[in-house]
């Protein structure tokens, strides 16, 4: 499987979920594998709410029990406010179903750093970090990398490369292009708070997602107290704002009841941060001796808390093909078509619950749900991370029969002159 005249078969690029996932798998099956990171680790991330696949992804990995042990903070559901529908639902991850009946709210800068640290016990794997990939060039048998660090350039020779570097689309953004995903534009403010509303008994780690008529903000309990509180904003708001992004920050603070009533008392406990135009799609996202995973192939809009999820699927989906590659010998193109069609495919439902999410329509069908036909079971399913093969067929008829309700119910608001335009467009 390897070759003398190579310092690794594998160059993964980005030492987040997706490209520890990915190194870890391939370094199982035989592979040596370089992991390229530019940040020193530990450092400070959003995305901290997992969905409950990611416990089976890391089963697999090997790393479930570490995680476990390390005291973040247990979740077992989601809970949606909507303020100006009064109106709030809770969805639970019941056991019985082909995915945990629980997950965790993380740390990421600690969930991350354990993942990294698994990937390179494994033999194999080599880590360079901080480094930077500046630029890699591609041939008939294989690609060269240019590297910097402290101690200047070199190269790194390779046979196949992993693009996990996230939303920077190191691949896309010297071969490829981003896509803005319609609609779907928006500017985040975050920070983290200690001291804010802590729920009673296994409510506690429920993320929380607050919709207001500015836009939304996310709710996510930690452990040792401390809560990540992000506000997701029209680009228009911020644009025409008057004062600094922290003055903007707590007055929509004050304009989300919930918040407001959820941090009273609180204390910020790190730097406001921001984030803009998250939404997107990458173009290509394989090739000839490489595939994309993570943020790299597609950043969706926060909500339903997909990001770490997706970067470790696709991250273990890309480990298989790049395998499979390997032992066949031949690394075209056309080879990776099935892990694109299943990272797509797999993809979809998040993304359709997303764009309708800022759907008059479709939030007064959510936020009243009703066991008809499997749709509870159907919607907690995509939302603990079902979409990629673990959905049985009666609950994807029940998704379908969801959706047609959702239609039916803008139709009825259409014929009585409701107005329809999405509250969060941009």
């Amino acid at each position: 499987m390897t070759s003398v005249s190579r310092d690794a078969d594998v160059l993964v690029i980005g030492a987040g979920p997706g490209g520890t996932t990915a190194a870890t798998f391939l370094a199982k099956g035989g592979l040596r594998v370089a992991v390229v990171e530019r940040e020193a680790f530990p450092r400070f991330k959003v995305g901290e709410s997992l969905i409950p696949t990611c416990m089976d992804i890391c089963k697999r990995l090997g790393v479930l029990d570490r995680v476990l042990g390390h005291g973040f903070q247990v979740k077992y559901g989601a809970t949606f406010h909507d303020q100006e529908l009064d109106l709030e639902t809770s969805f639970d991850f019941r056991p019985g179903r082909p995915w945990p009946s629980f997950t965790l709210d993380v740390h990421r800068a600690e969930f991350d750093q354990i993942l990294l640290e698994h990937a390179v016990s494994h033999p194999g794997v080599t880590l360079h970090q901080p480094a930077t990939v500046e630029k890699v060039a591609f041939d008939a048998d294989g690609v060269t990398a240019r590297l910097s660090d402290r101690e200047g350039e070199r190269e790194l020779r390779a046979s196949f490369v992993v693009d996990a570097s996230g939303r920077d689309a190191f691949l896309a953004a010297r071969q490829g292009q981003r896509k803005p995903r319609p609609g779907l534009g928006k500017v985040a403010i975050f920070a983290y708070f200690r001291g804010a509303r802590r729920f009673p008994g296994r409510a506690e780690g429920n993320v929380r997602l607050y919709i207001f008529p500015e836009g939304w903000f996310w709710y996510i309990p930690l452990a040792r107290d401390e809560t990540s509180v992000g506000c997701v904003l029209h680009q228009r708001v911020v644009k025409a704002r008057r004062g600094t992004l922290h003055e903007l920050f707590d007055e929509m603070v004050e304009r989300c009841a919930k918040i407001s009533e959820n941090l009273r008392g609180s204390e910020r406990v790190t730097e406001l941060y921001t984030t803009s135009n998250f939404a997107y799609t990458i173009e290509p996202i394989t090739g000839d001796r490489f595939l994309c995973v993570g943020d790299a192939v597609a950043f969706v809009d926060p909500i339903f808390s997909p990001g770490v999820f997706l970067a470790m699927q696709t991250g273990e989906l890309a480990a298989g093909a790049i395998l499979r590659a390997f032992r066949s010998g031949r690394f075209e193109a056309r080879r990776f078509r099935a892990y694109e069609r299943t990272v797509r495919r797999g993809t979809k439902p998040f993304e359709r619950f997303i764009e309708s999410y800022y759907d008059r329509a479709f939030l007064e069908v959510f936020m009243r749900p009703k066991n008809v036909l499997g749709v509870i079971p159907a919607v907690t399913g995509v939302l603990a991370g079902g979409s990629f093969g673990l959905l049985p067929k009666h609950l994807h008829a029940s998704l379908w029969f969801f959706h047609q309700v959702v239609r039916l119910t803008r139709w009825k608001n259409l014929r009585r002159g409701v107005v329809l335009e999405s509250r969060l467009d941009w």
